[in-house]
């Protein structure tokens, strides 16, 4: 099926450009960058720009041209608190979770930031504390291109990487036509990565209330997969500067036949018996996501700007669970599970803007729906039960910013509506959510700001799912369809330099939740039972200190990170403190054709949350290569000199355990190559920054065996 999907992909994107190559476009003219008007509170260094909320890059010309994707410009521009893991195609916070994505103010994915063409892109605007307008997202990141009045592009990229055991695969096509006031976009992308060296190493305590029983597993050798193709049809029309309309039909399609993080194969030893257990357990999942979405923007002569945001989305999902124990070539346990499961979403969103005074409101109101129906079915003759979930969540909220001489000033409030219905149960709670934040320039060079909001947040629904799952004999895992929503205030303090040669930023941020939905072990009646309660709350201190120089103007830049977090999680029947820490540099350097890019990179695993703490040992990369005129070849190495591990913790009282997983040597040897096809005349209009559409969550809701 994903072999069709894509060739579809792939003839739809080709259509466009032999279209407009039957045309005869204009010779494509250069655009000069465009000038910023500053009428506000900014700090103004080479090609950024500090405001109250956001940084506005300028991408410089010698990295634009050292680049080969929206994706490799991220990366080259080492923005604070931001990992770009080439390997994988993915962009991650380094504190923890992933930003949203936006071009030209609508919600993108990851494959379309991989597909923009370097040279089309004017600006790239990164929010960190994003506020109300945004729903309170971790970050932002939006980019905003130029337009083309005739003509388009077609471009290709492919990254093959091999290794002992090991391969990896990430393809990219996308293609855009223009013509007038009309303008098409396709986009496909494929990823695969395998590797059959994965092992994981286990050791876990019980504590029964007579007596403990130490597990401990020694890992062999197990094949891990995962496959995902995503497309998308994009149309926008422009009738003229002041209304815009965008059109988009998407399809993903993940594809997990052997789950990194429920495959197992191991010999488990344990203090009740001296005889050797052999262990397997095997993960696999499955899903489909077609989503369409439309977001029309006007611009009224005298009262602002009105976006009106629209996206519904279906999730198909199938995963599949199994976990067996033999001694002496007789099976002591085989445990299967199925389910099969579908979600329905929609967003609706209007959102104005207006100046007002010395400064900006912007208003609005946002709804999310979501209907979750989930299968589970089993071997057993125990009856199948269906899950349905429906939740909602509506937002109205006000935000004004102005700027006082050298102080920026932004304050908003959302009134929130949550809602969560599951057979009897039903949750509905109101909340008044304000947000302030507050920036001072003291010198054209220095930035300072503090930023606070509150928050009020849904557990997710494989938590409050009323519905249980057997991991192994004698431990389950369930749902908790009795758990509330509870609430959170963050806060943060900011400090920048900008300068001609070096960038230093400083950031310190302060997590508090009461009575955070997390992670928690009970036992009843011989059993072991992992669920999710409200516990007495959640603190997290997080610091990153970071400093980018460039020696040698326009050829190299250097920079190094440090990140480090401390986690404060308190529990019913727990109270536990931890550290997490991590030190990430990079080089970037180009001269004349020649380009060279080394970094580390960190993953969305490293964090904590409740009784369980995961980390993963940062990647690195090399590339070198040559880039002529529109392609480019590049090769390298993945991980060259570390072994590569992923580790879990968990701290409770009842059932503390340790996983490592762990491949020897993760080296992936790496050829790149991309190519671009630009014709017809761009010009140089870019759009006003958009705060469109928040995409929805998607989360399968999936209660499942894994250990």
């Amino acid at each position: 099926m994903l072999k069709y999907i894509f060739m579809w992909a792939l003839i739809c994107s080709a259509a466009p450009v032999v279209r407009a190559q039957m045309s005869s476009p204009d010779e494509e003219a250069e655009a000069d960058e465009p000038d910023i008007m500053l009428n506000e509170v900014t700090v103004v260094a080479k090609n950024i720009i500090t405001k109250t909320d956001r940084q506005v890059i300028i991408p410089p010309k010698s990295k634009v041209e050292a680049s080969t994707s929206g994706l490799d410009l991220l990366q080259k521009l080492a923005l604070p608190g931001i990992s770009v893991n080439q390997l994988t195609g993915s962009i991650n916070l380094i504190s923890g979770g992933s930003p949203e994505l936006y071009i030209d103010g609508v919600p993108a994915t990851e494959s379309q930031i991989k597909a923009l063409d370097p040279e089309m892109i004017v600006r790239i605007v990164y929010h960190d504390h994003p506020g109300v307008r945004f729903g309170n997202a971790d970050a932002v990141i939006e980019y905003f291109t130029r337009k083309k009045d005739h003509g388009g592009r077609l471009s290709v990229e492919s990254m093959d990487c091999i290794g002992d055991g090991k391969y990896a695969t990430i393809d990219e096509l996308a293609a855009q036509w223009y013509k007038r006031k009309s303008a098409w976009a396709v986009n496909a992308g494929y990823m695969q990565m395998k590797r059959n060296n994965w092992v994981r190493d286990y050791d876990e305590i019980w504590h029964y209330p007579e007596h403990d029983v130490i597990r401990s597993e020694k890992g062999l050798p197990v094949e891990i997969g995962t496959l995902m193709m995503n497309s998308s049809i994009n149309y926008r029309y422009a009738h003229d500067e002041s209304n815009t309309l965008n059109a988009r039909i998407s399809l993903n399609v993940d594809d997990t036949p052997n789950k990194e993080e429920g495959d197992r194969h191991s010999w488990l030893t344990t203090s009740e018996s001296q005889e050797i257990t052999e262990v397997r357990e095997h993960t696999s999942e499955r899903s489909l996501r077609p989503s369409i979405s439309l977001h029309f923007r006007h611009i009224f002569d005298k009262a602002g700007a009105l976006n009106v945001n629209l996206e519904g989305a279906w999730l198909k999902s199938k995963s599949a669970h199994s976990y067996m124990e033999a001694a002496s070539g007789e099976k002591l346990c085989d445990i299967f599970s199925k389910i099969r499961g579908d979600r329905y979403g929609l967003f609706a969103e209007g959102v104005h803007e207006i100046a007002l005074g010395p400064g900006r409101l912007v208003s609005g109101i946002r709804h999310t729906q979501s209907h979750t129906s989930n299968h589970y079915l089993s071997e057993t003759s125990a009856p199948s039960p269906t899950i349905r979930i429906n939740q909602s969540e509506t937002w109205v909220f006000a935000e004004y910013e102005m700027n006082i001489a050298k102080w920026g000033i932004i304050c908003g409030a959302s009134g929130k509506r949550l809602s969560s219905s599951q057979e009897l149960n039903r949750l509905r709670k109101y909340a008044l959510l304000p947000r302030a934040s507050i920036s001072y320039s003291p010198a054209d060079n220095l930035f300072f700001r503090y930023n606070a909001q509150f928050d009020r947040k849904m557990p997710p629904v494989a938590a409050i799912s009323d519905i249980s799952q057997e991991i192994q004999p004698g431990m389950i895992r369930c749902g908790n369809p009795d758990i509330k929503t509870f609430s959170g205030i963050e806060q943060s303090f900011s400090a920048s330099y900008n300068s001609k040669y070096v960038r230093l930023n400083l950031s310190v941020n302060y997590l508090d939740e009461s009575k955070p939905a997390m992670n928690c072990v009970v036992y009843d009646k011989g059993i072991f039972v992992r669920t999710v309660e409200n516990q007495k709350y959640f603190r997290k201190f997080n610091t990153e200190a970071m400093i980018a120089v460039t020696p040698w103007k326009d050829h190299l830049t250097l920079w190094v990170s440090h990140d480090f977090s401390r986690y404060f999680s308190r529990g019913k029947e727990y109270d536990v403190v931890k550290n997490m820490s991590h030190l990430h540099f990079g080089a970037d350097a180009s001269y004349r054709h020649f380009i060279l890019t080394a970094c580390t990179m960190s993953g969305a695993a490293n964090h904590m949350y409740g009784d369980e703490m995961i980390s993963e040992k940062p990647m690195n990369m090399i590339l070198a290569g040559y880039r002529g005129s529109g392609w480019t070849l590049q090769a390298g190495v993945f991980n060259l000199m570390k072994n590569y591990w992923m580790r879990t913790e968990n701290f409770s009282p009842l059932t503390p355990f340790k996983s490592t997983a762990h491949c020897g040597k993760n080296v992936y040897f790496t050829v790149k190559v991309s190519f671009n096809l630009n014709f017809g005349k761009r010009h140089d209009h870019q759009d006003d920054e958009l705060y469109d559409a928040t995409q929805l969550d998607m989360d399968s809701g999936i209660v499942n065996g894994l250990k």
